[in-house]
């Protein structure tokens, strides 16, 4: 069952939100090798609290709204302090609880609670966010579901969140994205994923990462969960749009480049399919880009804005981060040109911009290759060559602060699941939404 689906079963009194959560505790019975459980935390217990606690509000007519008993699980770097008597603990993905003061609710988790949302836990994560592929050393990797003979990382670094959608666990799966951390999940698991422009949603009450670059976007299961999510966290419907008049821009070629077999081919059938419906795709260059993704390379500023967190707030972590993730923050430390960095990302983001003048989506593809298997990234350098590789399409979105959503558009040549990326301007989220929805509904046809 999806979000929307759920919502008019709730409205009409079909299901009750104990059903969903009693839904949600079995789908996750289900699948009991530590291998497939999206969560560092799970309460089957709280979950059924929170869920009586929604259905005597409706049955005393004091509803919180539409939501109110809906179930959605988090990523492990969010807040959420004490609910229905019980919480969750927050690891960031690291082998410790963190300090309890960042064990507080912010914005958004806030707007979820005052909306009736039931938690269902804490999903699994890249330690402190920093890694696209979803592996993590402490608490092991989930595998990708995408291939049942094959261990295959499921992305990151919200690596638990496409898992809990899959086994049904969750109606929706809120997220992080830094460099693409919803988005390559999303597009590696056959999901939707969106990332808010920079602002848009509150990123207080989260474990940063960057807080240059952290954005918060939630992963579902349809492009119409995706506007439902977003009604959720915003309060505000997507617009109408008229597919005819919307303008494609095709992203400058290196971002079509070494991608995996196939690729390419499941997104360009894609677009061949909306040319049908929607104005012809034209080329359009990125000012700057060249310049943009070799800053990335060398570390961009997440590096050392987590080393710096990481130095000031929780020192004794430094020296037990995981083998995907500690050589590369320590490296960090020896960042001498973090204000030319910014500056430069500024003028960027803004060139970037003013390509959305001539355009109103830029298409390309989520990511350039479908997920590896972990075994293939036991050496150092094999993992730190996917890892920039998995994100170099997803970054452009962070750097040049921009919302961005991802649609599953088939499979490549081994059978994977294929994304085509959406990005449109800052502050337009709600508009990007909507031409997500309306490509989905034609791809659908």
């Amino acid at each position: 069952m999806d979000l929307t689906t759920a919502l008019a079963a709730l409205k009409d009194g079909v299901l009750s939100a104990r059903d969903l959560a009693e839904a949600c505790v079995a789908a996750r019975a289900d699948r009991p090798q530590g291998c497939d459980n999206p969560y560092a935390a799970f309460d089957p217990g709280l979950v059924r609290r929170q869920a009586d606690v929604a259905d005597a509000r409706r049955r005393a007519g004091q509803a919180l709204g539409e939501f109110d008993g809906i179930p959605l699980s988090l990523k492990d770097n969010y807040g959420t302090g004490t609910i229905c008597g019980g919480t969750w603990p927050v690891f960031a993905g690291s082998p410790r609880r963190l300090p309890g003061r960042f064990n507080q609710p912010g914005g958004v988790v806030s707007r979820l609670l005052g909306r009736g949302a039931v938690i269902t836990g804490k999903t699994r994560m890249v330690e402190f966010a920093f890694g696209g592929l979803g592996a993590n050393g402490h608490w092991g990797t989930p595998r990708n579901p995408s291939d049942n003979a094959v261990h295959r990382v499921p992305g990151g670094s919200s690596t638990g969140a496409p898992l809990s959608l899959r086994e049904g666990s969750a109606l929706l799966a809120l997220g992080t994205d830094t460099a693409g951390s919803v988005r390559i999940p999303a597009a590696w698991n056959g999901l939707y994923g969106y990332k808010s422009s920079r602002g848009h949603l509150a990123t207080d009450g989260i474990v940063p990462l960057s807080p240059r670059l952290d954005t918060v976007g939630f992963l579902a299961l349809s492009a119409e969960d995706l506007g439902t999510g977003y009604r959720l966290l915003t309060g505000a419907d997507l617009p109408s749009v008229d597919a005819g008049a919307i303008r494609f821009g095709r992203a400058p070629d290196v971002l079509w480049q070494e991608c995996g077999p196939g690729v390419v081919a499941a997104v360009n059938a894609a677009l061949d399919r909306l040319s049908g419906l929607f104005r012809p795709v034209e080329a359009v260059a990125l000012p700057e880009l060249d310049e943009a993704l070799a800053l990335f390379r060398r570390g961009g500023l997440a590096g050392a804005e987590i080393f710096g967190f990481l130095s000031r707030e929780l020192p004794g972590w430094l020296s037990t981060l995981d083998r995907f993730v500690g050589p590369r923050i320590r490296a960090a430390a020896d960042v001498l040109d973090y204000a030319e960095r910014v500056a430069f990302l500024d003028r960027f983001a803004a060139g970037v911009q003013g390509v959305f003048r001539d355009v109103d989506v830029v298409v390309l593809p989520t990511v350039a290759i479908t997920p590896p298997p972990l075994a293939d990234l036991a050496d150092p350098l094999a993992y730190g060559r996917a890892n920039l590789l998995v994100l170099r399409n997803c970054c452009v979105a962070n750097l040049g602060d921009m919302a961005a959503v991802t649609l599953p558009v088939g499979t490549d040549a081994a059978g994977l699941p294929v994304g085509l990326q959406l990005l449109g301007p800052r502050g337009a989220d709600a508009r990007l939404l909507a031409i997500a929805r309306a490509v989905a509904d034609c791809l659908a046809d």
